[in-house]
C-alpha cells in the first residue's frame, strides 16, 4: 500500500486494531491519550469469497483486499497511517482459557525473582497447551491445519502466601500462585495472520483473543466483583466467555452464528443468501411489517432457540458445578436479532444450571465501554464491541512495544516470546 511520508506522523503513538471477521473486516486507527484509547478512524469491508475462518481454506488474496479497503478508509479518516497493528483472533479452532499454578519457594525470605516467575509461567503455558491440544484433537479427530501454538498470554491474577498482589516481583514469600489467560491458535491460522501483517507492511504487535479483548474492556469494577457472562454472536461462531471471581476463567466457541440464521431464512422463503441476509438485517432494524415480518420472525425464532440451547450446553461445561453470575451481555451482529434474547430469556436456567437466580440478558453497546473514546461517531452497535476491545488491547501495546519493561507484564511478554520460539514443544 503506497504511503505518503507526511502521513506517517507520530508513528510510535498510533496503532491499528484489525478485526478480521468471517463476514466483515473492521479496522480502527487509534492513539493513546490520558489512559484512553482514542479512535480516530474507522473502516469496514465486507468479506468476499476468501472468508477468514480457521479450519477452512483461506483465499489470502481476497482477505488482503478486504484488509486494504478497511485500512485505507480508517487511515484516510484519521489522517494517520500507523506502522503497527494488533489483530483480534477468533473462530472455532482458537482455544482460550485461564490456567493456574502454584510454587513453593525454598527461600521465602528472598525477594521473588524474574527467573522464578519465568519458569512458573512457562510451566503453566505448557500444561495449558497440552490441555488445549487434547481438546482440539478430540473435537476435530485430528483434522486441523497444524498443531496449536501460543499466540497471547496475560497474567490475570497473582497471590503471594494467599494475598492478592499486583506484582509478585516486589514481594518475599513462600507460596506464589499465578493465573494466566492463554490463547492458542493453529499454526495454519497464525501463518495467515503473519502473512497478512507482512503483506500490509505492518509490524504485528500482538495477536489477541477476541473474547479476552472484549472481557478486558467490559470488565468494570462491578463486573469483576459480581462476575458476568459475555456472548459474542459472530457470522460463523458464537463465543461464550465467563468472568468469575474477578478472572476471565474460560471461553468456548461453537459453530452457529448469524449465517446460520441467514441460511434458515433463505431455505424457508426460497431466497438467495444475499436477499435473505438483506431481509434479516432489515428485520433486525425493525423496518419490516405484515406477513413478511411474521415469516421472518418465525424462522429467526427457530434458529434462536437452537442457539440458546447451544449456549446452555456451553455454560454447563464452563460452570464446573460452581455458581454462575447472573449478568449476561450479548454483542456481535447476531445480538441485534430480537429473537435471540427472547429465546434466551424463556429457558428455565435455574432448573438446569447453577444460577442462584434467573440470569438477565441484554445487549452490550459501545456507550458502556468508556475506556474507548470514539471521535468518529461510527461505533454505535453491539457489532462494534469486539473491534473496540481489540483497539483497547492495542492501546495498551502503544507504550509497551518499545521495551519489555521491568514489571510483571514485561516479564510475561519475554516468556511468551521464548515459549513461541520453541514452537510449543
Amino acid at each position: 500500500m503506497p504511503q505518503a511520508p507526511s502521513a506517517r506522523r507520530q508513528p510510535r503513538t498510533h496503532v491499528t486494531a484489525l478485526d478480521v471477521g468471517a463476514q466483515v473486516i473492521k479496522a480502527l486507527v487509534l492513539k493513546k491519550e490520558a489512559g484512553e484509547a482514542i479512535v480516530l478512524g474507522v473502516g469496514r469491508s465486507e468479506q468476499g469469497p476468501g472468508q477468514f475462518d480457521p479450519g477452512q481454506p483461506v483465499d489470502v488474496e481476497s482477505v488482503l483486499e478486504g484488509c486494504h479497503a478497511a485500512l485505507e478508509a480508517a487511515e484516510d479518516m484519521a489522517e494517520v497511517i500507523p506502522t503497527r497493528v494488533v489483530v483480534g483472533i477468533g473462530g472455532s479452532r482458537v482455544r482460550a482459557m485461564s490456567n493456574s499454578g502454584s510454587r513453593i519457594r525454598g527461600r521465602p525470605q528472598v525477594r521473588i525473582s524474574r527467573r522464578e516467575l519465568d519458569d512458573q509461567v512457562e510451566g503453566i503455558q505448557r500444561r495449558a497447551l497440552r490441555e488445549a491440544q487434547a481438546r482440539l484433537d478430540e473435537e476435530s479427530s485430528g483434522e486441523t491445519d497444524g498443531a496449536l501454538r501460543l499466540v497471547h498470554s496475560s497474567i490475570t491474577g497473582a497471590k503471594v502466601d494467599g494475598q492478592p498482589v499486583l506484582d509478585p516481583l516486589r514481594y518475599q514469600g513462600q507460596k506464589v500462585e499465578l493465573t494466566v489467560f492463554n490463547t492458542f491458535a493453529t499454526e495454519g491460522q497464525y501463518a495467515v495472520i503473519d502473512e497478512i501483517a507482512q503483506a500490509l507492511d505492518l509490524e504485528l504487535l500482538e495477536t489477541v483473543a477476541a473474547p479476552y479483548a472484549l472481557a478486558r474492556l467490559a470488565s468494570t469494577p462491578e463486573v469483576l466483583e459480581s462476575g458476568a457472562i459475555f456472548i459474542d454472536i459472530g457470522a460463523r461462531t458464537t463465543t461464550v466467555s465467563l468472568v468469575r471471581n474477578a478472572v476471565l476463567e474460560s471461553t468456548r466457541m461453537f459453530e452457529l452464528g448469524g449465517r446460520a440464521f441467514t441460511r434458515k431464512l433463505a431455505h424457508d422463503m426460497d431466497l438467495t443468501l444475499q436477499l435473505a441476509e438483506s431481509l434479516k438485517l432489515r428485520h433486525s432494524a425493525g423496518v419490516l411489517g405484515g406477513q413478511e415480518e411474521a415469516v421472518v420472525r418465525r424462522a429467526m425464532g427457530e434458529s434462536a432457540e437452537v442457539l440458546a440451547q447451544g449456549v446452555a450446553l456451553v455454560l454447563h461445561d464452563l460452570a464446573k458445578g460452581q455458581p454462575l453470575p447472573t449478568a449476561v451481555r450479548l454483542c456481535g451482529g447476531g445480538a441485534l436479532l430480537p429473537e435471540v434474547i427472547e429465546q434466551l430469556t424463556v429457558l428455565r436456567w435455574t432448573d438446569y444450571l447453577p444460577f442462584v437466580q434467573p440470569p438477565t440478558f441484554r445487549q452490550l453497546g459501545p456507550e458502556e465501554l468508556t475506556a474507548v473514546h470514539d471521535t468518529t461517531g461510527l461505533l454505535t452497535s453491539p457489532a462494534d464491541v469486539v473491534p473496540m476491545g481489540v483497539a483497547y488491547q492495542g492501546c495498551g501495546q502503544i507504550e509497551d512495544a518499545a521495551e519489555e519493561g521491568p514489571g510483571l507484564e514485561g516479564m510475561l511478554r519475554k516468556v511468551a516470546k521464548a515459549f513461541r520460539g520453541t514452537d510449543g514443544s
